[in-house]
């Protein structure tokens, strides 16, 4: 207990030097090479240089699992983490609350097997759906969303087991971000994996950046940054300009796709819901 409140006070003290004084700060950040993690450490960078406050984004010197950086981050030794809007996160950590992919990670469509488009094309609406199994993972924050809305699930504490049990037919669809498929098809390309042409299952969620509760002078500065980035339209430049979510926009008959809409009654309040600048909109 004496070293976590002696760790606390050299976090507080450390980062309220560099907040008061102008003092530049380096931040450590997941090192994670995967494409749909490189569009938040640039979004991370450009919030730092928004910021106004001399933040130095500095990859860590591995690549963590989720569960270790949550511990690092709780830690002091990791400074910022993103991670999904839920009440559990934002008790642990410090959110700051601007969705940094405009709540597209809400956006699900389908991975399914070759072959199978036609399980799908008369499903009108979440009835339909609920006679089919979808695949989650068995600790995904978006899984009790799913499951509070009656969806069948069969999941897995593995990510990767998930494409071979959707080819085992083990379950009928592998909902995703609709940023995310792609390179998931194509990493397993030897499974017959495809993916589905006309849904979209829809639910608001957000993802934050997150840093401990012990810092909050760092959790202000990158709002700063990020509220400046969208103020001057760098922060829509940057999201529409990335070509991982270019490819996710104009690859997916997004504003097409018949929308299945469920709750979810796992967002904190706090959610800027009301800010609809910071949201995806298909009008």
């Amino acid at each position: 207990m004496i070293k976590l409140v002696r760790a606390a006070a050299l976090i507080l003290s450390v980062s309220v030097s560099w907040f008061c004084h102008g003092e530049p700060r380096t931040i450590v950040f997941n090192n994670d090479p995967a494409e749909k993690e490189q569009y938040l450490v640039g979004l991370l960078k450009l919030a730092a240089e928004k910021s106004g406050y001399g933040l130095i984004p500095k990859p860590s010197s591995q690549v963590l699992t989720d569960a270790k950086a949550r511990k690092e981050l709780e830690a002091g030794d990791l400074d910022v983490y993103w991670m999904a809007a839920d009440r559990t996160n934002e008790k642990q950590y410090m959110p700051i609350r601007i969705p940094l992919i405009k709540g597209l990670l809400g956006y699900r469509i389908f991975i399914i097997n070759q072959g199978d488009q036609d399980k799908f094309n008369d499903v009108s609406g979440l009835p339909e759906l609920k006679n089919l199994v979808a695949g989650q993972g068995r600790f995904w924050g978006d899984t009790p969303i799913l499951e509070n809305a009656g969806l069948p699930l069969e999941t897995s504490v593995k990510y990767e087991n998930l494409f071979y049990m959707l080819e085992g037919d083990r379950f009928d669809y592998f909902p995703r971000a609709v940023h995310e498929p792609f390179s998931e098809i194509t990493r397993f390309r030897h499974l017959g994996l495809t993916l589905e042409n006309k849904l979209m299952l829809v639910y608001p969620t957000a993802m934050y950046f997150y840093v401990n509760n012990n810092d909050p002078e760092l959790a202000r500065a990158l709002e700063k940054g990020l509220n400046t980035a969208i103020s001057d339209g760098s922060f829509d430049r940057y999201f529409y300009s990335n070509q991982l979510i270019r490819n996710a926009l104009e690859s997916t008959n997004i504003r097409s796709r018949r929308v299945i809409e469920i709750n979810n009654p796992y967002l904190p309040d706090e959610t800027p819901l009301d800010r609809k600048e910071l949201w995806l909109s298909l009008n």
